[in-house]
């Protein structure tokens, strides 16, 4: 009996350590998206929320703040998708990030999730980099 005791054991602990992943959703852009930093691939961001607003067909506009020193938009996003689970952001044909279903590592763990990720003229006064998932 201590045999079975002890598998049933091993059973429940292990089954109760598996990664918590998320289901994907149809995988639409527009929307607010909170900081999420995955400290592998992240470097230093330039807003905590970033909100995402539909222009156009395929067009967008992201709203930001720069932590507080005033509101920001930037215009004409286009995002065209290049996989069922990834699209590629540009802003005047210049490539400035992504919008995937990835693996995203955080201090609580590893999760599949909607990820996005932009870049662009983070050294200016109103650049943006960002990397957060949808709330």
């Amino acid at each position: 009996m201590t045999k079975f005791s002890l598998l049933l054991a091993l059973f429940v602990v292990l089954s109760a350590c598996q990664k918590e992943t998320v289901t994907p959703d149809d995988g639409t852009l527009p929307g607010r998206f909170r900081l999420e930093a995955d400290p592998l691939r992240c470097s230093l961001p330039t807003t905590q929320r970033l909100t995402v607003q539909s222009t156009g067909a395929s067009t967008y506009r992201f709203e930001y703040d720069r932590f507080g020193l005033g509101s920001y938009q930037r215009t004409g996003i286009i995002a065209i998708k290049s996989s069922a689970t990834k699209y590629e952001l540009t802003l005047d044909g210049v490539s400035i990030g992504q919008y995937a279903f990835e693996e995203l590592r955080t201090l609580s763990g590893t999760q599949k999730r909607w990820v996005l990720m932009v870049s662009h003229e983070a050294g200016k006064a109103d650049g943006l980099e960002f990397m957060g998932v949808k709330e």
